[in-house]
């Protein structure tokens, strides 16, 4: 699957500031579930920007504004080829998890976090055993864990923030993507299960709808899931938000032990001032090209540009909506 994706982070400061330092989180990796085809970003005003990998392998940028100003955007834009992900079926049982080996191997997915917090007898250390209680192997036990967290949690959008504790989710009810992420994490962790964070985007358009070139194109925001360690077959991704396993719709940015280590942005600034920050992805599908010009994307691969069709129709349906709600 070809998706061509843009994400803009807008800065607004309600007065000048002098400096701000910022470190992003957003430029799609390359494994053996995708293929980054093009990858930029874009600083306003234009600054150098350093990148780097962090010590859980995600990509980082890092840039910062040294004069006074008071609004800075960001846009990072990436063409990206999805593949099939091969899942490795695995029996291992459950007894596997308490390998000595196995443990020390995972024991940074299988240690509280951040934002990942529980104690003994509490709500999520029982739930997540009465949903282990009858799993004959890991990967039973990770599909009733992940069951369990969408009985306790409905998504609902704008309802918590981040800092949550597993706690306060489970007494509300309600949570978003991070949010579902973090308590299938806390509950596997609880019961032997190495558990980690991802951050990525989701395509979430409607395959049908595709034209002679592009598919719906979406507007979103960054998505969150999940992998677990299965001995013997490595991670496997799952998506508790929407109840499925991950596959060529997901494009995965990073991951790490919880939301803090892959946030989409992280900074600080000098100076007085409120800020205001505005973020959007809008993610566009690309039909099949025939095979000829399929094999000349790989060599190369079309440039994502602010004339891009997907953008272009993006902006276009924006400006008919800003027009009806004037009228």
């Amino acid at each position: 699957m070809r998706l061509d994706i843009r994400y803009r982070m807008y800065f607004r400061y309600s007065e000048p500031i002098w400096e701000s330092q910022n470190e992003v989180r957003v430029r799609p990796c390359n494994d053996e579930t995708q293929r980054v085809l093009s990858a930029w970003l874009t600083p306003k005003p234009p600054v150098r920007v350093f990148g780097a990998v962090d010590y859980w392998g995600t990509a980082v940028d890092h840039l910062g504004v040294r004069t006074p100003h008071t609004e800075f955007e960001i846009v990072a834009e990436a063409s990206v080829e999805t593949l099939p992900r091969r899942t490795q079926i695995s029996d291992a049982g459950v007894e596997e998890l308490s390998r000595q080996d196995f443990r020390a191997a995972h024991l940074e997915f299988l240690e509280p976090s951040e934002h990942v917090r529980w104690r003994p007898g509490d709500g999520v250390t029982r739930r997540a055993a009465v949903a282990a209680r009858d799993a004959a192997s890991v990967s039973e036990l990770t599909s009733a864990v992940v069951a369990e967290v969408r009985r306790a949690l409905a998504y609902e959008s704008d309802t918590t923030d981040i800092g949550v504790s597993l706690a306060e989710l489970l007494d509300g009810g309600v949570g978003v993507c991070q949010d579902f992420a973090h308590l299938t994490i806390g509950m596997l962790r609880s019961v032997g299960v190495p558990a980690r964070y991802v951050s990525g985007y989701l395509f979430a358009a409607d395959e049908t709808a595709l034209d002679d070139k592009l598919a719906d194109i979406v507007s979103v925001q960054t998505h969150a899931w999940i992998e677990a360690a299965v001995p013997g077959a490595g991670w496997h991704a799952f998506d508790p938000t929407n109840g499925t396993d991950v596959g060529e719709r997901h494009v995965v940015i990073g991951c790490g032990r919880d939301y803090d280590d892959v946030p989409p942005v992280r900074g600080t600034y000098m100076g007085g001032a409120t800020a205001d920050v505005d973020a959007e992805v809008v993610i566009g599908r690309r039909a099949a090209e025939p095979a000829e010009v399929a094999a000349d994307y790989h060599i190369r691969p079309r440039i994502l540009a602010y004339d891009d069709p997907v953008m272009r129709r993006h902006h276009q349906d924006q400006q008919q909506q800003q027009q009806q709600q004037q009228q």
